[in-house]
């Protein structure tokens, strides 16, 4: 999406919760950006440190940051919108849109601030009602035109400190969508215990109807594709590093070894040090789940 100045976003998706129940800690290798609604409150945990939410707080989760939304009070449970994304900023010729999503990039101490003057508050409702109205002409590019502008005023509202939901816009297939965003915040938390139940909740399907999208998306059920991701995870890491087995293992959410060896040997055919010995084959890489770009 073309944000001006030579700035794109890729975005992910934009949803809506009228009551988010609490999540686990867990992290992404995208932004998300939420804004507490009419009601509720809580905190938002970042590496541990609380930070309260209101009515009208706006806070950020940054590439590669654990954190966790937690509700609080007696009230109703948090009015939730928010939006998954990743930035490109422009070139030397960025101009302004891109030189102020490049500070919103680099705002590392920016975690949670008010929505002052209702500005975001205000696009978010818009986008909603419209996108969620009947369609009309030229609705798309309106639709497009309220989603740039939404994401510069985040920038502007968070990036200026120095230092069960549904889908609001249109698009891809919201089974594929819900699919893709699954299997990103699969890889983003292999290191630790990853249920169906946690990973459905995320996307706000049924373990069931996750199952449904899942294996049409990969061909596979969601626990044999959690599976094969910590295995091609663990594949990638003997072949690239020196990194024990041991702590290989730890590194894809196996705490014992044996466990892990019976399982990579399940998926690769062979043991962790006979594949490390074997410096792994051309099939494994043809076949791995990693996604494209990935960091190992």
């Amino acid at each position: 999406m073309a944000l001006g100045g030579g700035a794109t976003a890729q975005v992910l998706h934009f949803a809506y919760s009228p009551h988010l129940p609490d999540n686990v800690p867990h992290r992404h290798t995208y932004f998300e950006v939420c804004l507490v609604g009419a009601y509720g409150q809580g905190e938002y945990r970042v590496a541990g440190t609380p930070h309260p939410l209101t009515p009208g707080t706006l806070f950020v989760a940054r590439p590669g940051v654990v954190h966790q939304i937690v509700n609080t009070g007696d009230g109703p449970l948090m009015e939730l919108y928010w939006v998954a994304f990743a930035l490109e900023a422009g070139g030397d010729d960025e101009g302004e849109v891109g030189a102020l999503l490049r500070r919103f990039a680099r705002s590392e101490g920016t975690f949670a601030v008010p929505d002052s003057e209702g500005r975001v508050g205000a696009l978010w409702a818009a986008l909603r009602a419209v996108a969620g109205g009947p369609p009309l002409p030229g609705l798309g590019a309106q639709v497009d035109a309220l989603r740039a502008a939404l994401l510069v005023a985040i920038a502007q509202a968070a990036g200026g400190a120095p230092a069960p939901g549904a889908e609001v816009a249109g698009g891809e297939d919201a089974g594929e969508w819900r699919a893709r965003l699954a299997v990103r915040y699969i890889h983003d938390n292999l290191a630790r215990p990853l249920s169906v139940a946690e990973v459905a909740a995320q996307v706000h399907l049924s373990p069931r109807h996750l199952t449904r999208v899942l294996r049409a998306f990969t061909g596979i059920a969601p626990a044999q594709y959690v599976e094969k991701a910590r295995i091609d995870r663990a594949a990638l890491l003997l072949r690239r590093t020196d990194d024990p087995i041991k702590q290989v293992a730890a590194q894809v959410g196996y705490a014992d070894v044996h466990h892990f060896t019976r399982a990579f040997r399940r998926v690769a055919g062979c043991a962790p040090g006979a594949f490390r010995r074997a410096g792994g084959s051309p099939a494994w890489r043809e076949a791995a789940t990693e996604p494209e770009g990935a960091l190992v």
